[in-house]
């Protein structure tokens, strides 16, 4: 039998490593500001050539990752299977793809084993086994915790070892070119709305219970270190994506008395709650919304203690603008303000009054705004919508606009923000769908800055369940769970031991953020309008929220672009 070779290779951000995946040169260099994570990977497979009857070779091996003491994150890619209907332009409707990425050490101790395994990696849970028939891959994020790096080139060293001589089968070096330059604080609002019925689900963990909160932490670092600064909070029951006269799961954080027609309000797990989402670095709060979805017709569900029995005290039934509802509202909301001031996050709130209201909706949701307006109207309040007739009646402040609908809003609305739900996987639009293109997920952040967009939202951070909350699936094993569209309704992925993982996609949305800010940088250099027209003149188009990148490599140009121009803008 002859001695299998292992082929290994690095490849860009902007490369997805499929298991068809052809060896290329390795990238040699890669650029990034001071605090910037900046990501790569490898590529491997054996160029074995199995005949029929021989057993294919065990190869395993250990990578391992160092850069001048810099910290670099490593990550077993894992391939997720889809079949839908649902997939972007050019996409196979059913096969695998690179998403998951699953933690490693970034520089495993290998040891010696007995006769039948000569070498293993201590500790490590996900190994990394070589096949002749498909390639494998390994993500590498360098500073993932944004450090301030030392300016100038470092040298980033990844070794492959094999774990069946211990020999050292290749080693790869590249050029980390640090700038002398900070990429600037983010003010964007950016969220991922999270889903804390499905945390209790998917991990079989009691709600609220210590250990809930324990997992529920590493959910919201997770979402913090790849740029989310916005978290939605289940006060009282999210009122998405549930059918008019049902509810989903009561997740309610603030408990509430009724006597006599009185209320109380108890916030002491709220706090902990906001305490926990401050201390993993979230900056702003959203309040769940305070009316149903879809128009604000009616209260959302509120549950509260009354003669002794916890019941639920509103619900569809009662109308939006009703006497009951708003005496609730009106005892509720200014007890909430004075407890976001004692947590200190007054100044940094949003709320919602109902979400994706539609322009026929206009009636019913300006009777409900007009209930709460005395209360909120110091603060950001902003709704998903696609009709610019609810902003030109004065009923939403900052209008979340539809990134279909973006052009009715610009240079009419002095303040808005973009989001997409994934919905039009077949438009030249920006998605993060798993069959999506890294490039066409990243491109968000040059379509936020173009905009002047005031912060970017997604409704599913780690959405498990089937339409209308029925249902719940894996979504390593079936991502498609939500309406056949692969991904469309997570960025991460729970894991058996309480742990979470984040996708490939959570971090082309972090890149897409780092973009943005990086053009920031520039426009404080050189000005918005000569900002705008170097990054048009090197897509060749104008910017809209239908641009995208030709492809990987011209995503990477455009960023090398910026870098190149904010460096010779600081000689």
């Amino acid at each position: 039998m002859e001695t299998p070779t292992i082929l290994t290779w690095l490849t860009s951000s902007q490369t997805r490593i499929f298991s068809d995946l052809q060896p290329t040169p390795s990238i040699t260099k890669l650029t990034a500001l001071r605090n910037e994570p900046i990501s790569f990977g490898l590529a491997y497979r054996s160029n074995y050539q199995k005949n029929a009857l021989e057993k294919i070779p065990d190869l395993p091996i250990s990578v391992s990752a160092a850069c001048d003491g810099i910290d670099i994150s490593v990550y077993k890619i894992g391939y997720i299977p889809f079949s839908a209907s649902n997939c972007e332009d050019g996409a196979d409707s059913e096969g695998v793809c690179p998403d998951i990425l699953y933690p490693r050490q970034s520089q495993p101790t290998i040891f010696a084993g007995d006769s039948h395994l000569p070498y293993y990696e201590a500790g490590e849970k996900h190994l990394l086994n070589v096949s002749c028939i498909s390639t494998g891959g390994v993500w590498f994020t360098v500073n993932e915790d944004r450090k301030d790096l030392p300016a100038g080139d470092h040298t980033v060293t990844v070794t492959v070892t094999s774990l069946t001589t211990n020999e050292v089968l290749d080693t790869h070096t590249l050029t980390l070119h640090v700038i002398d330059a900070l990429l600037p604080h983010s003010e964007l609002f950016y969220t991922n709305w999270f889903h804390y019925d499905c945390i209790a689900d998917l991990h079989s963990v009691e709600l609220y219970s210590d250990r809930y909160f324990e997992i529920l932490a590493k959910y919201i670092k997770n979402a913090v270190k790849n740029g989310m600064n916005t978290l939605l909070t289940p006060a009282f029951t999210p009122a998405l994506d549930t059918p008019v006269g049902f509810e989903r799961r009561n997740v309610q954080l603030v408990k509430v008395k009724r006597e006599n027609g009185v209320y109380s309000f108890d916030f002491s797990l709220l706090e902990r709650f906001i305490r926990l989402a401050l201390d993993c670095g979230i900056e702003k709060i959203e309040h769940c919304h305070l009316f149903s979805q879809w128009g604000a017709l009616s209260a959302i569900n509120i549950y509260a203690e009354e003669n002794g029995e916890i019941k639920r005290i509103f619900s569809w039934d009662d109308p939006a603008d009703g006497e009951d509802y708003t005496a609730f509202l009106h005892a509720y909301l200014p007890e909430f303000l004075a407890f976001s001031k004692k947590m200190g996050i007054f100044d940094r709130l949003m709320f919602h009054i109902s979400d994706e209201p539609k322009d026929f909706h206009a009636e019913a949701y300006s009777r409900a705004l007009a209930t709460v307006k005395q209360y909120i109207s110091e603060h950001t309040v902003g709704d998903a919508l696609s009709h610019y007739a609810l902003y030109e009646q004065g009923l939403v402040e900052t209008p979340v606009v539809a990134t279909t609908f973006a052009d009715d809003f610009l240079g009419r609305c002095d303040r808005f923000m973009l989001y997409y739900t994934g919905g039009h996987p077949q438009a030249g639009l920006s998605n993060r769908m798993i069959t999506s293109s890294p490039q066409k997920t990243r491109s968000i952040g040059f379509q936020l800055y173009k905009y002047k967009a005031q912060g970017f939202l997604h409704w599913g951070y780690n959405y498990y369940y089937g339409r209308m909350c029925h249902g719940v699936f894996d979504p390593a094993q079936d991502p498609c769970g939500y309406r056949n569209m692969p991904g469309v309704s997570y960025l991460v992925y729970p894991l058996f031991d309480g742990t979470v993982a984040s996708s490939l996609r959570e971090h082309q949305m972090r890149d897409a953020m780092s973009d943005y800010c990086a053009l920031k940088y520039l426009e404080s250099l050189i000005g918005y309008e000569e900002t705008v027209r170097m990054c048009e003149e090197l897509l060749g188009t104008p910017i809209t929220t239908m641009t995208l990148p030709t492809s990987g490599e011209q995503m990477l140009a455009f960023r090398e672009m910026i870098n190149q121009k904010i460096e010779e803008a600081l000689r």
